[in-house]
């Protein structure tokens, strides 16, 4: 599922991969996948620092999917970012609230007018429209119901602090980032882009409602799950080979990850 928002059709974004990869062999593997993989525009893979470099109009856990199902090396996301440069990223999991929807979300400012948002749910409901919004708060105190009101068109227009979220230019953004559209095994897959500035929504509460559009502009529709807005390493700044929480490797901990998942 694909919205836009801002006039920018697919827009590009680079991702930077550490892969588990042994020897050169392993980076012809990894090249051979990655050549049939629709919305790569780029990639340079380096066998000895065991890095992934990859430009696209793709998202990212479609990248480490593809690479990781079909070699069977742990691939892992080091870096998100603008293909020109380096202007913020974030990350928000989705795992708060007493249903049994979570997902991850990553976010990208791909220019200065333009933020990427792309992630997978799980566990959606398919009865009901199900969207995605930014909240006022980051307040989970109280789980979703404490982070405020979905943010309102009438906030920016009074010009108080909550203006600073729209460009000048585009004045579009009105809480709801976009409508998710679950497929049969309830999992949405998405890339959104939006005129949501992402230096501004840092710290906020992203929130997945379930109801029609009416209801979560009113904010009456169910408060399904969400997740607060992190700051994430750009491009190039995460260097690790270890968690310099208890001294396992990066894949190691991408096996513990899964296991916990499971």
């Amino acid at each position: 599922m694909s919205a836009n928002t801002t006039g920018e059709a697919n827009p590009v974004t680079k991702m930077e991969f550490a892969v588990e990869m042994r020897s050169p062999c392993c980076a012809t593997k990894v090249e051979g996948v990655l050549n049939k993989v629709p919305g790569i525009t780029f990639f340079k893979v380096n066998a000895s620092s065991q890095r992934l470099v990859v430009e696209g109009n793709i998202a990212a856990e479609a990248v480490r999917s593809a690479v990781e199902n079909k070699t069977g090396m742990s691939t892992v996301l080091l870096g998100y970012g603008s293909s020109n440069s380096n202007l913020g990223a974030g990350v928000a999991a989705i795992s708060i609230g007493s249903s049994k929807v979570l997902g991850l979300l990553r976010f990208v400012q791909s220019n200065p007018d333009t933020c990427i948002i792309e992630g997978t749910i799980d566990e959606l409901p398919l009865s009901e429209p199900i969207y995605l919004t930014v909240h006022e708060t980051g307040d989970v105190s109280d789980g979703c119901q404490s982070c405020g009101p979905p943010l309102k068109q009438d906030d920016f227009k009074s010009g108080g602090i909550l203006s600073r979220f729209l460009s000048m230019s585009n004045q579009q953004f009105g809480g709801i980032l976009g409508q998710l559209h679950p497929s049969e095994d309830r999992r949405a897959e998405f890339r959104i882009t939006s005129d949501v500035k992402l230096s501004d929504i840092y710290g906020h509460c992203v929130v997945i409602h379930k109801g029609c559009k009416e209801d979560v502009e009113k904010n009456k529709s169910e408060r399904l799950a969400c997740g607060v807005i992190a700051r994430a390493s750009g491009l190039f700044e995460n260097s690790k080979r270890f968690c310099a929480c208890d001294g396992v490797s990066i894949w190691e901990q991408r096996t513990m990850d899964k296991n916990n998942l499971s």
